[in-house]
C-alpha cells in the first residue's frame, strides 16, 4: 500500500511537470536484449511506461523526449538483479542528464518497479528546470561563439525583455541563473 501511495504522489508530480507543456513526454528505452538479465527487466520497465498514457508514450525511433539507458546483472540465477539506469532529457538536439540510478531487487518485476520509480522521481523534480539549463546553455553557447547576437529561447524572453541579446547585453543584465 505504502509503494502504490508513493508512485500516486510521484505521478501527480510527473504530471504538473508535464502538464505544463500539454503534451505526453516521449520516451525510447533502450537495454541490452541479448543479455538475459537486462532483457527480463528492460520489457517490464517498458510496460510500466507505457501504462501511463497520460503521461507518457514509448517510442522506438528518433523523435525522443526523454531517452532512458538501463542494464542488470545477476551473477547466478539465485542471486538479485542489480540494475541500473541513465535518463537523459532532449530538447531539439541537445541533452542533458536528467538523473540515474542502481537498484537491486530480488525479482526482475520488483527491479523494473525501482527503476520505473526512480525514473518518475528524476521527471517530477528535475523536467522543468533541466529545460531551462539546456535553454541557458544554447543561448550562453551562442553568445560565446559570435560577435553579433543570438536569439533568445521563447522562455527566456520574457526574463531578458529582449527576443534578441548580444554578449555585452548579455553580461550587463548580469546573466542567468538556472
Amino acid at each position: 500500500m505504502k509503494n502504490i501511495f508513493l508512485l500516486a504522489v510521484v505521478l501527480c508530480f510527473t504530471g504538473s511537470a508535464s502538464a505544463q507543456a500539454g503534451k505526453q513526454i516521449k520516451v525510447k528505452v533502450v537495454y541490452d536484449t541479448g543479455d538475459a538479465n537486462s532483457a527480463a527487466v528492460g520489457p517490464l520497465l517498458v510496460q510500466q511506461i507505457a501504462a501511463q498514457p497520460k503521461f507518457f508514450t514509448v517510442v522506438t525511433g528518433d523523435e525522443k523526449d526523454l531517452a532512458i539507458v538501463a542494464d542488470c546483472y545477476r551473477a547466478s540465477p539465485n542471486d538479485s538483479y542489480s540494475c541500473f539506469y541513465a535518463a537523459t532529457k532532449w530538447l531539439g538536439s541537445t541533452q542533458a542528464l536528467l538523473g540515474a540510478a542502481v537498484s537491486v531487487q530480488k525479482s526482475a518485476a520488483e527491479a523494473a518497479t525501482s527503476l520505473f520509480r526512480g525514473i518518475l522521481q528524476d521527471v517530477a523534480e528535475r523536467w522543468n528546470s533541466t529545460d531551462r539549463r539546456m535553454l541557458l546553455g544554447e543561448l550562453e553557447t551562442c553568445l560565446a561563439l559570435t560577435e553579433s547576437s543570438c536569439a533568445v529561447p521563447d522562455p527566456l524572453v520574457s526574463e531578458l525583455k529582449t527576443k534578441s541579446i548580444n554578449l555585452s547585453q548579455y553580461m550587463r543584465k548580469g546573466g542567468l541563473k538556472p
